[in-house]
């Protein structure tokens, strides 16, 4: 993560939780120095990860432009998948593309196996991108993109009985999820590009935090 695309999080005199690129003396609620927290300050879980660093994961970006700066909930979204490598295999209009490394640094990540499936993954994804459907003559928008390689890739996967009739099951049970914390990391970010703190009810999960030193 880019250092100019932190957040920290913290709390301090109250059940708001204060948002901002740098801890402040003062706190912004009660004007007060600060000496101690309710919360101590912590990074924001950063939602965007670098593909080739997500091993046997399925992929996720905006088909134009980057999550963080361009993403809109009503924008069209690229799906792919890594092999143990982090070699991104995706299907679009030109076919099977590999690795295209520059257009997968900021996506987000869905590792949806244990370490144990990790061969098992590899094979099926051999065994998909051996099958000739899979050609940039093939390629329909609605009836076979890069949604539809996913799934067939997942279902023929056969872990957990995950399986997924069509897109939108798909994405309600995988993707979207992810995506809502995502776009509230985007909300954030934005606000704090117009200023200082932003005050909200609402705190990430502290569970997975990165504790900042003073």
């Amino acid at each position: 993560m880019a250092s100019d695309t932190k957040i920290i999080c913290f709390r301090h005199c109250s059940s708001k939780s204060i948002f901002c690129k740098n801890v402040p003396k003062i706190c912004p609620i009660c004007q007060s120095c600060i000496l101690d927290y309710d919360i101590e300050p912590f990074l924001v879980p950063y939602p965007y990860n670098n593909a080739k660093y997500e091993p046997n994961s399925i992929v996720i970006r905006p088909s134009e432009g980057t999550f963080l700066n361009d993403y809109h909930i009503a924008n069209d979204l690229h799906i792919g998948i890594t092999n143990s490598e982090g070699i991104v295999f995706e299907y679009d209009k030109q076919g099977l593309i590999l690795n295209d490394c520059a257009k997968w640094t900021n996506c987000i990540a869905l590792n949806i196996i244990p370490s144990s499936w990790e061969s098992h993954w590899n094979e099926t994804l051999k065994l998909i991108l051996k099958d000739t459907k899979w050609k940039s003559e093939n390629y329909d928008e609605m009836s076979m993109n890069c949604f539809n390689f996913v799934i067939e890739f997942i279902n023929n996967l056969h872990y957990m009985n995950m399986n997924f009739l069509n897109k939108e099951t798909m994405c309600g049970k995988l993707i979207l999820p992810k995506l809502h914390d995502a776009l509230k990391y985007n909300s954030l970010f934005k606000k704090l590009e117009t200023t200082e703190f932003f005050i909200s009810l609402y705190t990430p999960n502290v569970y997975l935090i990165i504790v900042i030193n003073n």
